[in-house]
């Protein structure tokens, strides 16, 4: 298995943990972490979405700079 795979697999696995533990401030981090690596825009926006949502519901610290990705991408105004 090549290296960018395992690291997909892995994050998949965080994400499935930390939805199972509630934990939203990971989840938020987590679905920032795939939006950032993924090199198709539609799926790094879907992926920012989910973390902008998490990150206001926690009032995560990242949250202006979610907001911003998904501005840029004109998914946000």
């Amino acid at each position: 298995m090549d290296a960018s795979k395992k690291t997909k697999i892995d994050l998949e696995e965080k994400i499935l943990t930390a939805h199972q533990n509630n934990d939203g401030v990971k989840l938020a981090e987590l679905y920032a972490k795939a939006a950032y690596t993924t090199s198709n825009i539609n799926k790094a926006c879907f992926f920012m979405v989910n973390a902008y949502t998490l990150a206001l519901e926690c009032n995560h610290p990242d949250t202006l700079s979610f907001f911003q990705f998904l501005q840029k991408y004109d998914r946000e105004k």
